[in-house]
């Protein structure tokens, strides 16, 4: 019977000893534990909701580089290889984005010392990829932005119109000259556009032509080109002249030189013999045979009275960076005294 006694005392105290040390471990560990836990998952929270903004930019940042390399993979589009170019350096760049390792924040420890030290781990983690959201947004943005500007550009796409401003003919001498706007409507720069010009006469025959390609167009721009023959090259006097295009051109990015043009000069050399002339200085060092130069010369009032075309045969074969030449064209017996001219010089590339 006192065994029994003995048995049933040792289990109560038992059960109090467990009892005790569990209150005791709940009080003294596992509600502290769980107060500072509460802090790791608030950063954790943190974390994972910068890594789910991540994961969806990079899907739809993967979304629009297919799209982008479709469109720079279809074929006979009027696009070059340069702007081609341009987008697949984009992509690679995006690629490289959205395929960065997304950095793991550590898991809760046990240890009620450590919870705190990790809990700020995890928030530095959650400020590095936050900074990753940062970054692959604003490229996501720039690939969005060149899917639209290239299809547009390709479906947009429109050859240059041209313009006939002015024609001059020279009944005696049979010498035609004219003045032609080639205007481009399209939003980056036109290239390898050719064109051909038919000259007729009074009645309606050809008695001349020539074609042949342009130099670049900048973009919504336009260049002037001046074209013409001498009796020479003129089985007859012409009248008329058609301006037409012939190779529609391509669209392009390349940059060709700059050659600034100033001190645009009229020189009245007396017995109605008139020089103008013009200073030019180019950014690039230039191969002068790829210059091609256009004098257009205007009355008092604005009005074209004469215009030509020039080449480079008193210069050098080169320019230099920053190089500075003169140019100038002579003219004759015009029709009203000159006061203004426009000189544009153009870098043909060959």
């Amino acid at each position: 019977m006192n065994s029994k006694k003995s048995k049933i005392i040792a289990g109560i105290i038992g059960a109090i000893i467990i009892t005790v040390a569990l209150i005791l471990f709940v009080r003294l560990y596992l509600m502290p534990y769980n107060e500072v836990k509460v802090e790791y998952n608030a950063a954790r929270e943190q974390y994972d909701a910068e890594v789910t903004v991540l994961k969806n930019i990079n899907k739809e940042l993967n979304d629009n580089i297919e799209s982008l390399e479709q469109i720079i993979g279809t074929k006979d589009i009027p696009i070059d290889d340069f702007l081609i170019s341009s987008a697949q350096d984009v992509i690679k760049e995006a690629r490289k984005c959205s395929e960065e390792s997304i950095p793991k924040a550590p898991g809760a420890p046990f240890s009620i010392e450590k919870v705190k030290p990790v809990s700020l781990e995890v928030l530095e983690v959650k400020d590095t990829v936050r900074e990753m959201v940062d970054s692959n947004n604003e490229m996501l943005t720039k690939v969005k932005d060149m899917n639209v500007e290239y299809r547009t550009l390709i479906e947009n796409f429109k050859t240059a119109d041209v313009e006939v401003e002015w024609i001059g003919i020279d009944k005696e001498s049979s010498v035609l000259r004219f003045v032609t706007k080639l205007n481009n409507p399209n939003n980056a720069i036109l290239r390898d556009l050719k064109i051909e010009w038919i000259a007729y006469d009074a009645d309606g025959a050809v008695v001349g032509n020539h074609s042949g390609s342009q130099p670049d167009i900048p973009a919504n721009g336009h260049i002037y080109y001046i074209g013409g023959a001498g009796g020479a090259n003129l089985s007859g006097t012409p009248a008329t002249v058609e301006v037409k295009v012939t190779s529609d051109g391509i669209l392009t990015n390349r940059v060709a030189p700059k050659i600034d043009v100033s001190n645009i000069q009229v020189k009245d050399n007396g017995f109605s013999f008139y020089t103008v002339s013009a200073e030019c200085k180019t950014d690039t060092e230039i191969k002068t045979t790829q210059l091609d130069g256009t004098f257009i010369v205007k009355d008092d009032n604005g009005n074209i009275i004469d215009a030509d075309f020039w080449n480079a045969d008193n210069l050098p074969d080169t320019i230099k960076k920053e190089g500075k030449f003169v140019v100038s064209d002579d003219y004759f017996d015009l029709p009203a005294i000159p006061k203004t001219a426009e000189v544009y010089m153009y870098y043909q590339w060959h």
